[in-house]
């Protein structure tokens, strides 16, 4: 295997890496620094022990130079607000529709509104409600939403 061939490779894998690492944007840097060694690599005879002193180089100067320009532009929402809380939890205020109706002793499925996702569901106040009622969840209960109609 000629040699830029495994420094693209190895580039590629960086990237991947990348892709399970959001916003830390270190891959990246020895990614595209990495790609940059394979070309010069490819068109040049350098051995490798100069190719690898390109290669760090470039990895660092894209470390100081590149990740604080895509850190800056890349902006990752805070999470901070959600800190200690289950995903369940997060729901609470949020609107939903009546899928399958809730009575006092049976619950029900309802479908959050701005997800795709269907929950169990029994009425806060133990009443009944009817199919395609928007409803709005106040609490949680095990794996139930607790909801009220929505006023």
């Amino acid at each position: 295997m000629e040699s830029h061939l495994l420094f693209y490779l190895i580039a590629g894998l960086l990237l991947v890496t990348e892709a399970f690492s959001p916003g830390l944007f270190i891959f990246i840097c020895f990614a595209l620094a990495t790609a940059i060694t394979g070309l010069v690599d490819q068109f040049t005879e350098l051995s490798l022990t100069p190719l690898l002193g390109i290669n760090l180089g470039l990895s660092v100067a894209f470390l100081f130079l590149v990740r604080p320009f895509l850190k800056i532009a890349v902006k990752i929402p805070d999470q901070s607000k959600y800190e200690g809380r289950s995903y369940a939890e997060k729901l609470i205020g949020k609107d939903a529709m009546v899928f399958k109706s809730i009575s006092e002793f049976e619950p029900g499925v309802v479908k959050l509104v701005d997800y795709d996702e269907t929950w169990l569901a029994k009425s806060i106040d133990k009443t009944l409600i009817g199919q395609g009622t928007a409803v709005v969840i106040e609490d949680i209960d095990g794996n139930h939403l607790l909801v009220s109609t929505r006023v």
